[in-house]
């Protein structure tokens, strides 16, 4: 094709082919070229304007030492408590459980593991809550009795005595005053001291009594005080195998243990008057065995052996007592528990009816009194 033919088919297609296609083409070919550069402009621009935030920084209403974050109808408070933990009578490893405790006793240990969020938790230095208002008010009011203590120290006498029947309450039945019960039949009674005294004279001129416990100790106002009087007592609970040859199996001897189990926390109320007793009392008596005899695989000796099968009683109180006066006995009546902490075998070991102790009630008299008023002399 020569240089005019060219020229001439350059002329013709041009006037064919409209303008419009040909604006429409330039404009793509335009755009190909500028976009890019606009896209990069506006990704510069807004990587300037976003703020830094750093991955893992707590939320403004979630402060990092603070735990839980904010509900509505929840706040934190905290209590200064180094004045009670720092007493020096105080023997506990850590004297600020005693605070907790009573908190839980107070408010009750569910109102802590709800569907909301709940912190309750104690150094020697620093109490912490995080709860709605009411239940901190209540927490207020126990922190207070521990830290603004009418006195720090209390004077605690405690007597466990086995009585030989239920007659003592002829006399003084009128004098009790009842305040609370227990799950087995126990129950708990105030009375006056001379009252009291008057309980413990006739039992010991007209029926007899064991005193098992007799004991006066000092302990910080709301820590507990525990009081155990045991006896070991073995049976033989069943076989087993000896090492030497031909032995076959012999007995296996194992320890049960009779006795009261008592602890007492009281905590004096504002005014020093009054107290709240958190009470645990444990009694256990090894009834009786009851022998029976078995075959046992020996290649030497009798084939029968005998094992004993217990008896046991056993009552279980978990009281807190509110408002007990001071200067005033607490009575409490543990059950029937025959025989507690003695011979329970009779005559010859034959128990026959009469020898040995069927209805024996074990009672327990609290006592309590600021280490003030105690060391006051007696009039």
């Amino acid at each position: 094709m020569n240089r005019r033919t060219a020229l001439f088919f350059t002329m013709l297609l041009g006037g064919l082919m409209p303008r419009g296609l040909l604006a429409q083409t330039a404009g793509k070919r335009g755009s190909r070229s500028l976009e890019p550069a606009k896209s990069r402009r506006e990704s510069r621009v807004a990587l300037e304007d976003t703020p830094d935030e750093p991955a893992g920084d707590p939320a403004p209403d979630e402060p990092a030492d603070e735990g839980p974050a904010a509900v509505s109808g929840l706040r934190w408070k905290r209590w200064d408590i180094s004045r009670y933990t720092a007493i020096p009578a105080s023997s506990a490893t850590n004297p600020q459980t005693a605070i907790i405790d009573w908190i839980f006793r107070r408010t009750s240990v569910a109102t802590w593991h709800g569907d909301k969020p709940a912190v309750l938790s104690a150094s020697r230095a620093e109490l912490r809550a995080y709860h709605d208002a009411e239940t901190l008010k209540k927490v207020d009011d126990v922190v207070e009795r521990f830290i603004k203590a009418y006195e720090n120290v209390l004077s605690i006498r405690v007597r466990v005595v086995a009585a030989v029947d239920t007659r003592w309450r002829y006399t003084v039945y009128s004098q009790l005053t009842p305040v609370n019960s227990g799950p087995q039949g126990q129950q708990i009674w105030t009375l006056k001291r001379e009252d009291a005294a008057i309980v413990l004279a006739q039992m010991q001129i007209n029926q007899g009594f064991r005193l098992l416990v007799n004991r006066t100790e000092s302990m910080v106002n709301g820590q507990t005080l525990k009081i155990e009087t045991t006896l070991s007592r073995g049976y033989n609970a069943g076989m087993q195998r000896e090492s030497s040859a031909g032995a076959g199996v012999q007995p296996k001897v194992e320890q049960l243990e009779e006795g009261v189990w008592l602890r007492l926390s009281p905590l004096l109320s504002f005014e020093g008057d009054t107290l709240d007793a958190a009470i645990e009392l444990t009694a256990n008596t090894v009834k009786h065995l009851h022998r029976t005899r078995v075959i046992a695989p020996r290649q030497i000796g009798p084939n029968e052996m005998t094992v004993d099968v217990p008896e046991c009683v056993e009552t279980r109180l978990n009281q807190t007592v509110l408002g007990w006066p001071l200067g005033q006995t607490l009575l409490i009546s543990a059950g029937i528990h025959p025989g507690i902490l003695e011979n329970k075998n009779g005559f010859l070991n034959m128990r026959i009816p009469g020898t040995y102790p069927t209805s024996t009630e074990l009672l327990v008299f609290l006592e309590a009194e600021t280490a003030q008023r105690a060391k006051k002399p007696k009039e």
